[in-house]
């Protein structure tokens, strides 16, 4: 496939996709790029994830159920023994 290039000079050739496409590696060394660009993308997937997990319903605490306790009343009283017949 052949990319229009626009160049300044007409003299430059166009490059030949995709038989050119190493040369990127040249300009871009992943010697000095591949950690710093890990380390934004950890950064930037640990925010996306802390905010993803923030919302209601998404989160760790939402998704264990917990037993609604009982309404909370007083003690029944206890019933005065009945008298004994004798």
């Amino acid at each position: 496939m052949q990319v229009p290039v626009m160049f300044a000079d007409p003299n430059i050739p166009a490059p030949n996709h995709p038989e050119d496409d190493w040369k990127i590696w040249t300009v871009i060394n992943p010697a000095t790029w591949m950690v710093p660009f890990f380390g934004i993308l950890f950064v930037q997937m640990w925010l996306v994830h802390s905010y993803a997990l923030s919302l209601p319903g998404y989160g760790f605490k939402d998704s264990v159920r917990v037993k609604t306790p009982v309404a909370v009343v007083a003690p029944a009283p206890v019933a005065a023994p009945a008298a004994v017949a004798q």
